[in-house]
C-alpha cells in the first residue's frame, strides 16, 4: 500500500479533528458574555459563599429568580432562561423563599425555575451528574427555553464522598464546568466561609475560588453586604448592600403565622466603617495576593499554637491565635507560584521574595524567627 493510500485509510478511521479557529479570522467577542451584567457569567462558573446566617442562599434566589423572569438585577441587564435550583439542604425553607418572592412581587403563576428538593452528588461522576443532567432538560422541555443558571445549594451537600480540604474540589468543579459546558449555561454554587470569622476566603481547597469565573462573599449585617472578590473578566467590587423583608405566608397548624424573607436592596449603610485590615488585602496586587492566599491556606490546613517565645511586642495575641512554619509557608508559595507553564522553584522563590517585604510593608503579615501569621489587623 502506498502512502496515498495509507493516509487515507488512516483518515477514514481516525476520530473527527478538534475544533480550529485561525487567528486572522478571529473576530472580537462583544456580546453574549454576561448572564447578569459583569456579575454571572453567560457560560461559566460562580461562586457564592458567607457564614451561616449571612443571606447568601436568600441572595441567590433573588438572582435566580430575576433570571427566570428576565428582570434587570439591582439595575443590570440579565439574559432571560430556564433557572434550576438544587436545593440539597433546608427545601423547606428554600419553598417559602420562593414562594416569598413570588408574592412579594405578585408573580403570575408560571415562572421558569425549577427545585430539586433533594441532595445530589456531584463529586462521583457515576451518581447523579447525569440525573441532574436530565432533570435541566426535562425543565428546559416543560418551559420551551433554553437554560441560563443552575443554582447548586450547598456545595457541602452535593460534594459526596469527596473532602472539602484536598482536591476533591477540583474534580467537582470540573463536573460543574462539566454541565455549563453542556448546556452552555452558568453553573452558580453556594457554600460556606470559613468558621474562622477572619478568613475571608472560601470554606476548603484553593482549587475551588481557583476554578472560578466569578467569587461573591455575602457578609451578615444591617445591611448585609456582597461584594465580588474575583472576577475574571471585570473589575472585583462592591456588588450590593441588602436587607430582608419579612413576607407573610400563612398560619401552621397552630395558628401561628409562618414568614419567609425577600432581598430589597439599599443604599443606607448604616454601618460604614470598612475593617482597613479587609480593605488592604483587597488592595494586594496579584502576585502579592497569590503568596497571602497560601499563608491563609496553610493557617487553615495546618496551623499552630501561638508559641510564648515570640515576644507580645512582635505579635497581638488578642487578635492572632494561630501561626504558620515560615519555612512551610515559603516553600508553599514557591510550589505554587511555578506550577504555571516556563516557571520553575527559581521563578517561585524570586516571586515570594518580591512578594513578603511588600506584604509586610502592607501590614497584613509578620514574620518572627521561622514563624509566620496573619496579623488580622493593620495600623
Amino acid at each position: 500500500m502506498n502512502l496515498s493510500a495509507r493516509l487515507a485509510e488512516a483518515e477514514s478511521i481516525a476520530p473527527p479533528s478538534l475544533p480550529i479557529e485561525w487567528a486572522e479570522e478571529i473576530e472580537p467577542q462583544l456580546s453574549s458574555l454576561w448572564l447578569i451584567k459583569k456579575t454571572l457569567p453567560q457560560q461559566g462558573l460562580a461562586l457564592i459563599y458567607g457564614h451561616p446566617g449571612s443571606g447568601k442562599s436568600f441572595l441567590a434566589i433573588d438572582m435566580a429568580m430575576h433570571v427566570a423572569l428576565g428582570w434587570d438585577w439591582n439595575g443590570l441587564r440579565t439574559r432571560k432562561g430556564v433557572v434550576v435550583y438544587v436545593g440539597a439542604e433546608g427545601q423547606q425553607g428554600l419553598r417559602n423563599r420562593i414562594v416569598a418572592f413570588r408574592r412579594h412581587h405578585d408573580l403570575p403563576a408560571s415562572i421558569p425555575l425549577a427545585l430539586i428538593p433533594t441532595p445530589v452528588d456531584l463529586y462521583d461522576s457515576a451518581a447523579d451528574l447525569h440525573a441532574l443532567s436530565r432533570a435541566v432538560r426535562v425543565a428546559v422541555e416543560r418551559y420551551g427555553e433554553p437554560p441560563a443558571l443552575i443554582v447548586v445549594d450547598t456545595i457541602s451537600k452535593t460534594l459526596g464522598a469527596g473532602k472539602e480540604n484536598t482536591d476533591d474540589l477540583a474534580v467537582y468543579v470540573a463536573h460543574c464546568g462539566a454541565l455549563s459546558a453542556e448546556f452552555s449555561c452558568c453553573v452558580l454554587p453556594v457554600h460556606h466561609r470559613p468558621k474562622d470569622a477572619e478568613s475571608t476566603e472560601p470554606r476548603g481547597h484553593s482549587s475551588l475560588k481557583g476554578g472560578m469565573d466569578t467569587v461573591i462573599l455575602v457578609e451578615s449585617g444591617k445591611p448585609k453586604r456582597a461584594r465580588i472578590t474575583k472576577q475574571k473578566d471585570a473589575e472585583e467590587r462592591e456588588l450590593v448592600m441588602f436587607n430582608l423583608l419579612p413576607v407573610e405566608l400563612g398560619q401552621d397548624e397552630d395558628g401561628e403565622g409562618v414568614t419567609s424573607c425577600v432581598v430589597i436592596p439599599t443604599a443606607v449603610d448604616t454601618n460604614p466603617q470598612a475593617d482597613p485590615f479587609l480593605q488592604a488585602v483587597s488592595r494586594l496586587p496579584t502576585n502579592q495576593r497569590l503568596v497571602f492566599d497560601q499563608l491563609q491556606e496553610l493557617t487553615e490546613v495546618a496551623p499552630e499554637s501561638v508559641p510564648t517565645s515570640i515576644p507580645d511586642g512582635e505579635i497581638n495575641r488578642h487578635r492572632v491565635g494561630k501561626v504558620v512554619s515560615f519555612s512551610a509557608w515559603r516553600d508553599k508559595s514557591i510550589s505554587a507560584a511555578g506550577t504555571g507553564r516556563d516557571m520553575d522553584r527559581d521563578t517561585g522563590k524570586k516571586a515570594f521574595n518580591r512578594a513578603l517585604p511588600k506584604l509586610k510593608l502592607a501590614g497584613v503579615v509578620r514574620v518572627w524567627e521561622d514563624w509566620a501569621w496573619i496579623t488580622h489587623e493593620v495600623e
